[in-house]
């Protein structure tokens, strides 16, 4: 099967912390999506592979991947897949440590740990690079949506909610507004050649015009 270039949708966000030196400011943020089940991720490798690989093998060599990934992790192994990089375990430490060794045995090493962490390091071989900015050098980014959060007072109570403008809509209504703008502009201008009169006045009338075409913000000056 032919390989979908499918895009990575990116949305923007208005940073609203107050205070924040990026008060007002837009920044990407990817675009939430359903995660793919292994059921979903074994169909996907099934139709990429053909013939030789189908979608019961596919579920059974995931589930065995899990189960021996998991297996490792637990007796302490980093686990390398080519390609992909490195899973490793790590440990996350009491808040308060210990004073002196003395204390940290007589605490006991399940004292000492509260938890055990999956790290993934990406592939970082020479060719095979994945780390960020190589990785960005295989998705085909395009802007899907702008995401705003809305309060609103109901009965008596605050609540937040999550609008999606398209960002392809916005893009269009911003162009059909500059030149809707732009021509109303160029009118004023003949209007004002063909007059004849008045000239210093109608001059001015043009001037103020060409300025009801510029857009701030998304925002209509004029």
């Amino acid at each position: 099967m032919a390989k979908e270039n499918i895009a990575f949708m990116v949305n923007l966000r208005k940073n609203i912390v107050p205070g924040s030196e990026m008060e007002g400011r837009y920044y990407p943020e990817a675009e939430s999506k359903e995660t793919l089940s292994t059921k979903g991720f074994a169909k996907h490798v099934s139709d990429h592979g053909g013939s030789l690989v189908n979608y019961e093998l596919m579920q059974l060599v995931l589930g065995s991947i899990v189960k021996c990934l998991k297996e490792m992790m637990a007796q302490g192994q980093p686990v390398k897949l080519d390609g992909l990089g490195t899973f490793r375990p790590t440990v996350t430490s009491v808040k308060s440590g210990a004073a002196s060794i003395e204390e940290a045995l007589r605490m006991g090493v399940n004292n000492m740990v509260v938890g055990v962490n999956f790290v993934f390091i990406p592939e970082n071989a020479q060719g095979e690079e994945i780390t960020s900015k190589k990785f960005k050098e295989q998705c085909s980014l395009q802007f899907a949506y702008l995401v705003e959060t809305v309060k609103k007072v109901i009965n008596g109570k605050e609540k937040s909610y999550t609008v999606r403008t398209p960002l392809s809509a916005w893009d269009v209504a911003q162009n059909e507004t500059a030149t809707g703008t732009s021509e109303s502009g160029s009118t004023t201008g003949s209007s004002s050649q063909g007059t004849g009169t008045g000239g210093d006045n109608t001059g001015g009338d043009n001037q103020g015009g060409g300025d009801s075409g510029s857009i701030i913000d998304g925002t209509d000056e004029g």
